[in-house]
């Protein structure tokens, strides 16, 4: 055989891989200090119409990769790479979108080795939120209050997707417990049953907790 010629040539047929190689996600450049101060911008603009105005921009001022657009809500699930490093995190991200929120999650330029890092912005009209994911497939309170622990430490705001079929009760006592004595929570942003719900803490210490919880209307 010639130093030119395939061992296909020779065997006569081609050879099968066994497995497809892994490609490599692609990172686009984002500009990290003018992503941060395009974020403080937001937060810092005097009044209702500058805020909408500063949030337009961030969302078009650098070319994102584009995981999900939702044709109801017009908003976007937006990262530096090509593709979203945790399967659920793309999945809560999606649903997010659905209930009218604009996806960014966080480049990881933003933060040092050692930060704690928080997942997401949530972008909407006025509104822009720091938020840490958490998919819940547990039916035990205490494990979820340990999610809710451990992402406080990475933002105010966390998101649970709840996949497993937890009594309302159960939850309650979970948020309860997660949230208690954490004076880092403000909110918990819940998809539970198929429904949306924002619960600032107090709600969740409230006796009206039950009533939403199980009414399944969500709430917003």
């Amino acid at each position: 055989m010639g130093a030119g010629e395939s061992l296909e040539a020779e065997m006569g047929e081609s050879i099968e891989l066994g497995f497809e190689p892994e490609s490599k996600p692609v990172l686009l450049l984002v500009d990290i200090a003018f992503f941060i101060t395009a974020i403080k911008a937001c937060y810092d603009a005097a009044d209702a119409r500058g805020k909408k105005e500063q949030i337009k921009k961030l969302l078009s001022s650098t070319e994102w990769f584009v995981h999900y657009s939702d044709k109801l809500t017009g908003r976007s699930v937006l990262s530096e790479s090509s593709k979203i490093e945790y399967a659920h995190e793309k999945s809560t991200a999606i649903c997010l979108a659905q209930m009218n929120y604009d996806v960014v999650f966080a480049p990881a330029g933003m933060f040092k080795r050692h930060d704690k890092r928080f997942d997401v912005y949530l972008l909407r009209d006025t509104i822009i939120l720091e938020a840490d994911l958490k998919c819940i497939s547990t039916t035990l309170p205490d494990t979820i209050a340990k999610r809710i622990i451990s992402g406080s430490e990475q933002a105010a705001r966390i998101v649970l997707d709840v996949k497993s079929v937890i009594t309302p009760d159960d939850l309650i006592d979970g948020l309860r417990s997660g949230t208690g004595r954490n004076d880092r929570i403000k909110e918990i942003l819940l998809f539970y049953r198929s429904k949306f719900y924002r619960l600032p803490k107090k709600l969740i210490w409230s006796k009206r907790i039950f009533d939403i919880l199980k009414n399944e209307k969500g709430y917003t």
